[in-house]
C-alpha cells in the first residue's frame, strides 16, 4: 500500500510560464524518495502557467483572483477537498528564487517539533548583494515590526516556509496579496506557536519581471506600506477565534519551560 503523503508543497504562481517547468523539475529531484503532494495555485495568470504545471504532474488549482494568498489558499483548498490530511504545508516560490536544497533543513526543524519554520534569507550575508540593500533592510524592519506587535522578532518575511496543517487553519489568514507572509507570522506568534527560523539561499529569478524583491525604492516603499498595514490588521483585527488548537498550545508551553 502506498505511503500517505506527509506534507504538501504549495506553489502560488501568476504568469510564471518561463520559470515554472524548471522549478518543478528541480523540486522533483530534490524531494525524490519523500512522500508529498505538489500543488500549484495559479492566480490571475494570463499565460500557460496552469498548462505547464499539469504537464509536470502537479495538482493545479486556478483562481481568477490575483494575489499570493489567493494562490496559496486555492492550492490548499484543492488538497483539502480531494486528498487525506497532510502533516503540513511547505510554501515555495514559483520563480526559482528558492533553492530546493534548503527544504531538508525546514523538514528537519519540523521533525524537532516546530509548528512554523521560516526560511530566512537575510541571515546569510552572501544573499545580501543579490537581494539588494533596500530589500534586506525592508525585511529586517518588517521583522522588527513583528516584534513590536507580538514580542517575537524575525529576520525575514521570506516565501520559503513550512506551516503545520493544524496551525495553518488556526491562523485564519485573510490577507490575500502583499500581507500574506507578515499576517501568518504575527498570527502564529500571537497564538504562541513554536516558530523556528533557518538560514536559506536566495537565487536569481529564472526569467520574467520581479514582482516584489529587487525592485525600485519607490516600489519597495509602496509595498512596505501595504505590509505594515497588514501587520497592524493581523495584530489588532477582529478574528473569529484567537484560541490555539490544543496540540499547538501544548507545544508552545513545552518550548517555554
Amino acid at each position: 500500500m502506498p505511503t500517505a503523503p506527509r506534507f504538501a508543497v504549495i506553489i502560488p504562481a501568476c504568469d510564471e510560464e518561463p520559470c515554472l517547468g524548471i522549478v518543478l523539475t528541480e523540486l522533483r529531484a530534490a524531494l525524490a524518495g519523500r512522500s508529498y503532494l505538489l500543488a500549484v495555485g495559479v492566480n490571475g495568470s494570463t499565460d500557460r502557467t496552469a498548462e505547464i504545471a499539469r504537464a509536470h504532474g502537479a495538482l493545479v488549482a486556478e483562481t481568477a483572483a490575483r494575489g499570493y494568498g489567493h494562490g496559496c489558499q486555492a492550492a490548499i483548498d484543492l488538497i483539502e477537498r480531494e486528498h487525506p490530511p497532510v502533516d503540513g504545508y511547505l510554501f515555495f516560490a514559483a520563480d526559482g528564487a528558492n533553492d530546493p536544497r534548503d527544504i531538508s533543513a525546514l523538514l528537519a526543524a519540523r521533525e524537532s517539533g516546530a509548528a512554523m519554520i521560516l526560511g530566512s534569507r537575510t541571515r546569510l550575508r552572501k544573499n545580501w548583494r543579490l537581494m539588494n540593500l533596500q530589500y534586506v533592510l525592508a525585511n529586517r524592519v518588517f521583522g522588527a515590526f513583528c516584534g513590536l506587535l507580538t514580542g517575537r522578532f524575525f529576520a525575514d518575511l521570506g516565501p520559503l516556509r513550512f506551516i503545520e496543517r493544524e496551525l495553518f487553519h488556526a491562523l485564519r489568514l485573510r490577507e490575500w496579496t502583499m500581507g500574506w507572509t507578515i499576517e501568518a507570522q504575527v498570527r502564529a506568534a500571537r497564538l504562541g506557536a513554536e516558530i523556528v527560523e533557518v538560514p536559506v539561499r536566495e537565487r536569481e529569478r529564472i526569467a520574467g519581471r520581479q514582482k516584489v524583491s529587487r525592485v525600485s525604492w519607490r516600489r519597495t516603499i509602496s509595498i512596505g506600506g501595504k505590509i505594515i498595514a497588514a501587520g497592524f490588521r493581523a495584530r489588532f483585527g477582529d478574528y473569529v477565534s484567537f484560541t490555539a488548537p490544543r496540540a499547538v498550545a501544548a507545544r508552545a508551553r513545552q518550548a517555554l519551560r
